[in-house]
């Protein structure tokens, strides 16, 4: 008589499974809860160059508000704000097709945020394809972060300037920085404000990408980008160290 097979042990493999569905379910009302925490006890002390942003809404055509992976917390803190007292502000949210994407997708969608699944960053052509369309068509203003979902940190991807150039949407670069903050152990060196520190978000100059800088790579528009965050950075930085 033949021997019976042992059945497969699947056990360590569904245990694995249901710590993920657990975490995916957990975890970002966690997040959420911490990032309101962070935007109740912190004070946002200054806004430089609200300008920029406000004179792109009198255009009342729709840009690109672009900001490094690292400095999200209090960047969509202000674009959050400015859409509630702005109707001409149609905020959207590029969100990764991840796992990752799927969590940030749930901590947004409640928030009155135009999810947008894809990457302009990676430049995929039906993340494109879609991104330009809800510019077009529905107005919508998407966040991107020009060296995210993987980095490198610091460096736009040519992606992010093909999306505008598709679009005639500017690129619009912010920043902000916190007088007291961790960063954590991540790619981005993410910032994450300690309770009751003062904030100042800065909003540097839109940059206009024209036809012929598809020629170089868009590496002028990548260089502009990566001038700008870095120097509304500083801007920012400068900013709270005065005020200490």
């Amino acid at each position: 008589m033949n021997r019976r097979e042992a059945p497969i042990n699947n056990s360590p493999k569904r245990l694995k499974i249901w710590r993920r569905r657990i975490g995916a379910r957990l975890f970002p009302p966690l997040v959420w809860a911490l990032i309101k925490l962070t935007w109740k006890t912190c004070r946002v002390e200054t806004v430089l160059g609200d300008e920029n942003l406000r004179s792109l809404l009198d255009s009342n055509e729709p840009f690109i508000p672009c900001y490094w992976h690292q400095q999200q917390i209090f960047c969509v803190r202000y674009l959050l704000d400015v859409a509630d007292e702005d109707s001409r502000l149609k905020l959207g949210y590029l969100i990764s097709p991840s796992a990752d994407g799927d969590i940030a997708t749930r901590m947004f969608s409640r928030q009155g945020v135009h999810i947008i699944r894809g990457s302009a960053t990676r430049g995929g052509a039906q993340a494109l394809r879609e991104i330009y369309q809800r510019i077009r068509q529905d107005k919508i203003s998407p966040i991107v972060t020009p060296d995210g979902p993987t980095g490198p940190i610091y460096e736009c991807k040519p992606g992010v300037a093909m999306l505008s150039q598709l679009s005639k949407a500017p690129l619009l670069p912010l920043a902000y920085a916190a007088s007291s903050c961790w960063y954590l152990k991540s790619w981005d060196h993410f910032m994450l404000p300690r309770p009751f520190s003062r904030i100042v978000v800065g909003v540097g100059e839109p940059v206009h990408v024209a036809k012929t800088d598809a020629t170089d790579g868009f590496s002028r528009v990548c260089t502009a980008m990566n001038l700008s965050l870095n120097r509304v950075s500083g801007l920012c930085a400068s900013e709270v160290q005065s005020k200490a």
